[in-house]
């Protein structure tokens, strides 16, 4: 089985020292490359092309969340997860709008990081358990969708309507799987279908559209 690959981006060398470790020990990841500012790790995620980065949001010369923004740009498979030490509701904002699928506090425990990779990497979106979901929820109502034709979900069928919501939810791509008795590579074609037909470009716009179009409950 490949390693996932990624990349170390902070601007303290003992964070990522500490932070190699972690990771080192999973033996599922291999961390590829380190960068101590935002500007190396657009460099380095052009150059390597990763599964996944890790990232702080405030460095010097280029934060994160501008970061985020350019490296989605060069390397849209490359998974971006957050690693902050503010649970501030607008950096979390800022993160998920540039592109970011997780947030995960600092203080959060090794298994938390562990879990958030495992989502991120299976297409799903990670936040860290200590951050509200009433916060993100509340963001999100206020937001709009902002595409020039406002997408209707008339053609969506029952099951996709079905997947739509357990998506926003935040249930796994495998836990919708199980719950609907159906693979998880079906479960991966809806989740497509859904977002072509309602011209959506990120899980948090799906995640928007849903709220908004009263597909939850999530309060």
């Amino acid at each position: 089985m490949e390693k996932i690959r990624a990349i170390l981006a902070d601007d303290h060398a003992l964070v990522r020292a500490g932070l190699r470790e972690l990771l080192q020990a999973m033996n599922s990841v291999a961390v590829v490359g380190e960068a101590g500012n935002g500007m190396e790790a657009i460099e380095k995620v052009k150059e390597l092309q990763p599964d996944i980065l890790i990232i702080d949001i405030q460095m010097p010369l280029m934060g994160g969340i501008e970061a985020i923004r350019e490296i989605k740009k060069c390397s849209p498979e490359t998974q971006v997860l957050v690693l902050s030490m503010h649970n501030k509701e607008e950096y979390i904002k800022q993160t998920l709008k540039n592109g970011a699928s997780g947030y995960l506090l600092k203080q959060s425990a090794s298994d938390d990081l562990k879990n958030a990779i495992a989502a991120i990497t299976n297409g799903d979106i990670y936040l860290s358990p200590s951050i509200s979901k009433s916060i993100i929820a509340a963001w999100l109502r206020e937001s709009e969708i902002k595409t020039s034709t406002k997408p209707t979900d008339g053609e969506l069928t029952d099951r996709e309507k079905g997947v739509l919501k357990l998506l926003a939810e935040g249930y796994s791509n495998k836990r919708i799987a199980e719950l609907l008795h159906i693979s998880v590579k079906t479960v991966e074609t809806h989740r497509h279908r859904i977002m072509d037909k309602l011209k959506l470009q990120s899980f948090a716009d799906l995640v928007k559209y849903a709220i908004k179009e009263g597909h939850t409950e999530l309060e």
